[in-house]
């Protein structure tokens, strides 16, 4: 039975193995920068969060028995929302985890009273891209790099 339960930041780590599929998967996908993303450090990445208070950060944990199945991280200032990072384990993608993930924090995000809310999406993660698509979302603008 699935388990959709949020944690406070100071229990972050216990995602890490699925952030680091995540971050893998973004490493592999990338032309140009997977370099970018071989770099990233858990710690590192979750290091910022520890400055919002428990009203301004959600941190969301699906599991399954022992089995960590997906998560997701939003944060608002003002009126101001960004989801941060949402991760599905491969094997459960398209049973609903990732949307139900996604609706939980839009709604959360828009009873904080947020008037815009963000998410950066990789330009080679196409799937992704649709997904949020679906639930609404539309390009904004595209950074490009030079390396």
């Amino acid at each position: 039975m699935l388990n959709f339960r949020d944690i406070p930041v100071g229990e972050v780590s216990i995602i890490k193995g699925l952030w680091e599929k995540n971050r893998k998967y973004h490493e592999d996908i990338s032309e140009y920068f997977g370099d970018l993303y071989s770099d990233l450090v858990f710690e590192d990445r979750m290091n910022p969060f520890s400055s919002f208070d428990r009203e301004h950060i959600k941190i969301t944990v699906v599991e399954d028995a022992d089995m960590m199945l997906g998560y997701s991280i939003s944060t608002f200032e003002e009126d101001e929302g960004c989801i941060h990072s949402l991760h599905v384990a491969e094997g459960v993608r398209g049973t609903g985890i990732g949307k139900s993930l996604m609706n939980s924090h839009i709604s959360w995000l828009k009873k904080s009273g947020c008037k815009n809310i963000s998410i950066t999406v990789a330009v080679e993660n196409k799937n992704t891209i649709q997904f949020y698509k679906k639930l609404g979302f539309k390009s904004n603008t595209l950074e490009m790099r030079l390396n």
